[in-house]
Parts: structure tokens; sequence; C-alpha cells
């Protein structure tokens, strides 16, 4: 076996940043379709013997007849299901591949899970039957590993008191990738779809220009990785490397109050931001009838205001601090929820009374919610780091990580759920906002952490 080869630390920081962005933007394409999406496969086949046929017997058992007539109502909740079911196999494999890592290698691993990546999305170009949809997230939820790994090597290549700067590489190539890949699902989304379901389960569908886009971009990062990635862990330092994964199951297990305290609001404030973001793009379909390329400007726009905050937040931190940014970050959280929450649901198939206000208070909302989103994710961070010792960072932080891998099993089929039974948002933005209650209690009651190395 060869011996791992040396370059210098930025580029290899570069390779992990371009290795993470490029797979966030695979993964993020399919957000803005959804709905379109899934509406095409539930008028396809919701009169066949098909998957499709026995989820909406589902849904009409748990929503009732009166629910269940309102069509639009039926995609929130397969949407629901299909995030929860990728984030819960993420939940579960994202462990499993960082500790084989641990023993086999981060480049390796790296290679394994890009490869899987790859193949779900030409899988996704081909998905003519909804099935076959599913079958792709559910390769896909087991393959996303990725970004455990390359955390993994991130801490592989830096010291300990350099170690948030690592993690921040990783951070910022997820929240570009976010926002990079959803305007490029909007932008090469149909702009009509054609009715119509082939005969075979594999033949090109409506959404197939995206499919290929996301193909595209997880077979060249993994010909990237296999040709420029290096291995960060040497063998050595391999046999001695624990396992086992942290997880927000061991939470109690963490000396610091602290750390279980501020993971507890992580928790609490994610599955509020993962319920709204997995339900978006169904409210502006019901209040606005947008369709996926006007869902390109919702999403610059979320996108720049997440930048202009992460831009400020470093100011507002020498002022005020990292756990009073996390609590105005929260408080604009409270004020974004209520606002969205009280828009009035049109009559069915009638938008033209939200011209008038609704709509300027929806993008007030989106962008309060995404400038406290820029606020809270880095403090967060950075609190859960300078309440831990030295000793006790990576795992510490992977329990952070980890509370908010499970907030996005619970919070897009909790959302669902309340959206598809009430049939209406507004009760989805209520409990969001009530959940932020007990996060701002939580991080009000905080010790002042101490910084290190002033």
């Amino acid at each position: 076996m060869s011996a791992p080869v040396i370059l210098p630390q930025r580029r290899i920081l570069g390779l992990i940043f371009l290795t993470v962005f490029m797979d966030i933007i695979g993964f993020s394409v399919i957000i803005p379709l959804f709905p379109h999406l899934l509406d095409y496969y539930i008028q396809a086949e919701g009169v066949t013997g098909s998957l499709v046929r026995t989820l909406m017997s589902v849904a009409q058992w748990i929503g009732g007849d009166a629910v269940f007539q309102k069509k639009v109502l039926l995609p929130v909740l397969f949407g629901g299901l299909l995030s929860s079911l990728y984030s819960g196999l993420q939940f579960i494999f994202s462990p499993i591949w960082g500790a084989l890592s641990d023993r086999l290698g981060r480049r390796r691993i790296l290679t394994i899970t890009l490869a899987g990546s790859a193949l779900s999305y030409i899988l996704w170009i081909f998905a003519a039957h909804f099935w076959v949809v599913v079958f792709t997230r559910l390769i896909c939820g087991m393959m996303a590993g990725n970004i455990a790994v390359a955390s993994a090597a991130a801490a592989d290549i830096t010291e300990e008191k350099d170690r948030t700067k690592g993690m921040a590489v990783v951070g910022i190539a997820i929240g570009m990738g976010f926002l990079v890949g959803p305007i490029i699902g909007a932008l090469t989304a149909p702009s009509v779809i054609v009715q119509g379901i082939p005969d075979a389960s594999l033949a090109l569908n409506p959404f197939s220009l995206p499919a290929f886009v996301s193909a595209c971009m997880a077979s060249l990062n993994f010909i990237l990785v296999l040709a420029y990635f290096p291995e960060t862990l040497p063998v050595e330092r391999r046999a001695g490397v624990d396992a086992v994964r942290p997880s927000i199951f061991d939470l109690a297990k963490v000396e610091s109050s602290a750390v279980q305290r501020t993971s507890l609001a992580n928790l609490l404030y994610q599955v509020a931001f993962t319920g709204m973001e997995n339900t978006v793009v169904f409210l502006t379909f019901a209040l606005f009838a947008y369709s996926p390329r006007d869902n390109a400007g919702l999403f610059l726009f979320n996108g720049g205001c997440m930048i202009v905050a992460q831009g400020m937040a470093r100011q507002l931190v020498k002022r005020l601090g990292q756990r009073k940014v996390v609590m105005l970050g929260m408080g604009f959280a409270v004020i974004a929820f209520a606002l969205v929450a009280f828009i009035p649901q049109p009559p069915e198939g009638d938008t033209t009374r939200m011209v008038s206000w609704g709509k300027s208070a929806f993008f007030v909302g989106m962008g309060l919610i995404s400038f406290a989103t820029g606020l809270i994710l880095p403090s967060i961070s950075a609190l859960a780091s300078l309440y831990s010792s030295p000793t006790e960072q990576g795992r510490n932080l992977g329990i952070l990580r980890s509370a908010g891998s499970l907030a996005r099993v619970v919070g897009p089929i909790t959302a669902a759920l309340i959206y598809f039974k009430t049939g209406s948002h507004c009760w989805v933005y209520v409990c969001a906002t009530l959940l932020m209650l007990p996060a701002l209690w939580v991080v009000r009651g905080l010790p002042e952490p101490q910084t290190k190395g002033a």
C-alpha cells in the first residue's frame, strides 16, 4: 500500500471544498422540482396499481376524503416522505462510512460513495416510473457519506487549534452548494410538462435534463477524486482510530452541560428550518403557482441574504459574542416564521389575491429566515467548539452535526404531515415559531464562552 501523497494543506482543503461543493450541487438540483415532479407521477400513475396508488391510499387514510381531494397537497406528503427517507438513510450510513474511512482511508471511501451517487443520478435520468425515483433516493441516501468523510479528511490535515478552519471550509462548500444546486435545477426544469408515462420502467422523463446535470456533477466529482484527491489518513494512524462515531444519542455522555444545551438548541432550530426548507417550494406552488424556474429567483434571493448574514456575522460576534449572535438570529427566525404563517391561503387556483401584499410578506419572511440561518449555524458550531476541551473537539462537533442530521429526518416528514393534515401552510410555520421559543430559552441560559487565544 503506497504512502499518502504530501500536498500543501491549502491545496487539500481546496480539493475538499470542491468535492463537497459538487456533491451538494448534484444532490440539491432536485429540490425546486419536487412539486412538479411528484405531481407528474401522481397524475400519470395515480389510477394504476403502482407505488403511487399505494401511497395515495395511505394519504387518504391519514388525511381523510376532504383533504385527500385537494390534489395539490399530495405532492407535499410525498415530498416529505422522500426527504425523510433520504435523510434517515444518511443519518444511518454517514457514521458507517466515516468509521470505514477510519479503517480503509478517506480516498477509497470517497470514491465508493461518489460512484454510488453517480449511479443513482444516472438511474434518475431514466426514471419513467415513480418506484425508480424512490429507488434512486434510496441509493443516494445510502451513499451520502461524502460530507462525513470529507470532514474527517479536513480534520486529518489540520491541527486542533485550526480545526474550526477546516470545518469552515466544509460548511462554506455546503452553503454554496445549496445555493447553486437549486438554481441549476430550476433553470434546467422543463417549462411545459407533458403528461403520459411509458410502459417500460426505464425511459426518459420530463426531468431527465436536471437528472443529467446531477449525474454529470457526480461523475466529474468521482473522476477528480480518483485522479487528484490524496489519502489524508496514513496507514500507521488507522489502527489506533476508534471506529465508533459520535451521534446525537451520545449527548448524555458529554461532560459539558453547555455543549449538551447547544446541541439541543441546534436540534430544535434545525427541525423548524428543515420543515420550512422542504415545504417552501410546495408553498410557492400553492400560493403563487410558481414553476421551478420561478423558484430560481427565490433561491438566489435566499442565498444572497444568507451570504450577507455570514459577511456581517464576524463583526457582530466581535461586538456581541457568539451566544448573543445566535439569540439574535433566532429572534429574526421567530419574526420570519410568524410572518409567513399568517399569509392567507388563496382559494384553490386563484393566486391574484396574493399579488398585493402576500408576495412581499413572503419574500420578507424568507429573507429573514435565510439571514437568521446565516447567523445561527456558524455561531452555534463555534459555541460548541468553545465549550469543548481540546481533546473533545471532534467528538462534540460530531454530536452537533448528528443533531442536524436527525433534524433532517424529523423536520421534513413532520412538516409535510402537518401541511397535508391541515390543508394549509399556516400550522407548519406556527409550529416552527413555537419551536424557536424553547431554543431561544436554552441559548439564553448558556454561559458566556471563554475565547481561546483571544
